[in-house]
């Protein structure tokens, strides 16, 4: 068969991560969508399908501005994110 290179894909996530990863990115500052798909790593696709999913939890806001369509996380959504990033300290403890 002849030598084979092995690839070791990064391991993926998980739709709850991809979330909660949109959810800091928002939350540090980052409200336009374009910006949101580069800082959280995502495709503009699943940035999309995610942010519909978000508001309907209602953890974000979507409204519309002069220059286009801003998002921003909710008091409920800002909970969800620390309760997440403590739940991730604690299991890497």
């Amino acid at each position: 068969m002849g030598q084979q290179q092995m690839r070791h894909a990064a391991p993926r996530r998980s739709a709850f991560e991809v979330r909660m990863d949109i959810l800091k990115v928002v939350t540090n500052g980052c409200t336009r969508p374009t910006q949101m798909m580069y800082r959280s790593n995502t495709s503009w696709i699943i940035l999309h399908k995610n942010l519909e999913s978000l508001i309907a939890a209602g953890f974000m806001l979507q409204s519309v501005d002069s220059s286009g369509t801003v998002y921003a996380v909710t008091d409920r959504g800002i909970s969800v994110m620390h309760d997440y990033q403590n739940l991730v300290h604690l299991a890497s403890a």
